[in-house]
C-alpha cells in the first residue's frame, strides 16, 4: 500500500558502551526504504569505539545525529531523545537490537490503515549476538487484560506517535528494565488503541550480558511486581508462576525476600537484634506479628573447623533442634510453632565451649504462609503452580 502521509520518523537509540552492536542498529536505521527519517543516538559517556563510530556517521548521514554525556540510565535516555526528536511518529532501538528492511514503511502503513492508532507493533525475531535466529515473537492484538498476565509485545517492533509519548509524560524513568512493559499499561489504560503490523519488523537480540540476559530475574521481576501492583493492584499468578519455573536456581530465600520486600508475604516475623554482626546469630529475639506466630526458623551458614560438630538450638531455652552439623556450607530447616510474640533465639555447639564453631550467615523466621511455601518450593513446578493459585490472592 503508498503511503498517504509521510511523517518524519525519529528513531531513540540509548547507548552505552555497544560499540560491537551499534553499527548494525545504525545501519539498519539508515538503510530503510523510507528516507524521512533520522536517528538520534544518545549515548551515555560510552568508552569503548561508539564514539568513534558515532562520530562517522554523523559526517556521513545528515539524518543522523547523537549526544554522548552522563544520564541517569536507560529511561533517562530515552526521555532525552523523546526531547530531540522532531518526527511525528517514534520508534526506539536499543544499540544492540536491528530494524529489518521496510519495518518503517510497514508500520507507516499500518498507521495509515487507521488514523486513530496512538502505537503500532509487529513481529521480532529473537536473535543471539551473532545474529543466529532463536526464537519468534509473534504479535497478536493486546487488551489491558493481558498486559496484566503477561507483556506480549516486542519493545523493538514498537512505533507510537510522539503527541501519544508527550501527553503520557514519556518513559518512568524510576524504572531501568519494564519501563516498556509499564508504558504498554499506560497507553492502554488511557484508552489509546494499539494496532498490529502483520509483519517482522525487527531483531531483538538476546545473549548472556544484554539486559534481557543478565537482569531479567533480579532486576526485571522485582520491577514487574512493582508495575503491575501500580496499575492493577496485585500481580498475576501467570508471572509468579514463569518466574519461580524459570529462575528455581535463586532458591526459596531469594523468592521468600523478593516476596516479603514487594508486601507479597505481609506480616512476617522480623529480628529484632540489628546490631548483630553478620556471623553471629547465637543470641537474638525474633518478633512475630499478632496472630501470625513463627512456624519455621531457617538456619544457613558455614562449618569450617571440624569434621563434624554438635549442636543445639533452643526457642525460649526450649530445644527445638540437636543436631551434627558436618564440615561445609549447611542449611537447617526447624519447625517450630510459637504461639508468643517476642522468642529468643540461642545455639550452642559442642558444649558451648568458647569458640562459636560454626557462623551463621544467614537466619529467617518465616510465619506459617511463609514456611508452607518454602517447604512446597522443593518439591517441583507443579506444586508450586498449585500454591501460587491457592495461596497469592488477588486483592
Amino acid at each position: 500500500m503508498s503511503l498517504n502521509h509521510k511523517p518524519l520518523v525519529s528513531i531513540i537509540t540509548p547507548s552505552f558502551n555497544q560499540g560491537k552492536f551499534i553499527k548494525e542498529t545504525i545501519e539498519s536505521v539508515l538503510t530503510q526504504d523510507y528516507s524521512n527519517l533520522e536517528h538520534i543516538v544518545v549515548d551515555g559517556g560510552s568508552t569503548d569505539e561508539t564514539l568513534q563510530l558515532l562520530r562517522d556517521y554523523r559526517t556521513r548521514d545528515p539524518r543522523f545525529r547523537f549526544i554522548s554525556e552522563p544520564d541517569n540510565g536507560q529511561s533517562h535516555a530515552i526521555n532525552k531523545g523523546l526531547n530531540m526528536a522532531r518526527g511525528e511518529i517514534i520508534g526506539w532501538l536499543n544499540s544492540d537490537d536491528t530494524y529489518l528492511p521496510g519495518a518503517v514503511t510497514n508500520a507507516l502503513n499500518t498507521f495509515n490503515l487507521n488514523s486513530n492508532l496512538s502505537m503500532v507493533y509487529g513481529n521480532a525475531y529473537i536473535t543471539d549476538e551473532k545474529n543466529q535466529n532463536i526464537s519468534q515473537f509473534v504479535a497478536r492484538r493486546v487488551r489491558l487484560t493481558d498486559l496484566f498476565k503477561t507483556c506480549p509485545i516486542c519493545q523493538p517492533a514498537v512505533f507510537l506517535k510522539k503527541k501519544t509519548l508527550v501527553e503520557l509524560n514519556g518513559i518512568d524513568e524510576s524504572l531501568d528494565f519494564c519501563m516498556d512493559y509499564d508504558l504498554w499499561i499506560r497507553i492502554a489504560k488511557a484508552g489509546y488503541e494499539m494496532g498490529v503490523v502483520k509483519a517482522f519488523l525487527a531483531n531483538s537480540r538476546y545473549y548472556p550480558e544484554s539486559k534481557s540476559g543478565s537482569k531479567f530475574c533480579d532486576v526485571g521481576f522485582p520491577e514487574i511486581i512493582k508495575t503491575s501492583k501500580k496499575h492493577f493492584g496485585f500481580v498475576s499468578h501467570n508471572w509468579f508462576i514463569l518466574f519461580l519455573k524459570h529462575y528455581r536456581d535463586k532458591g526459596a530465600l531469594w523468592f521468600l525476600q523478593l516476596f516479603r520486600s514487594s508486601s507479597i508475604f505481609k506480616d512476617s516475623p522480623i529480628i529484632l537484634d540489628k546490631a548483630i554482626k553478620h556471623t553471629d546469630y547465637r543470641n537474638v529475639k525474633i518478633q512475630a506479628q499478632p496472630n501470625n506466630p513463627v512456624h519455621g526458623i531457617i538456619v544457613e551458614g558455614n562449618q569450617d573447623n571440624y569434621e563434624s560438630v554438635n549442636c543445639s538450638f533452643y526457642l525460649d531455652n526450649v530445644q527445638i533442634l540437636q543436631t551434627r552439623i558436618t564440615k561445609g556450607p549447611f542449611s537447617l530447616t526447624i519447625p517450630i510453632i510459637s504461639p508468643k510474640n517476642t522468642n529468643e533465639f540461642t545455639y550452642i555447639c559442642n558444649e558451648g565451649k568458647a569458640e562459636p564453631h560454626i557462623k551463621v550467615l544467614k537466619l529467617f523466621a518465616l510465619s506459617k504462609e511463609e514456611f508452607e511455601f518454602y517447604k512446597v518450593f522443593d518439591k517441583g513446578d507443579m506444586e508450586v503452580k498449585r500454591w501460587v493459585k491457592l495461596n497469592i490472592k488477588y486483592e
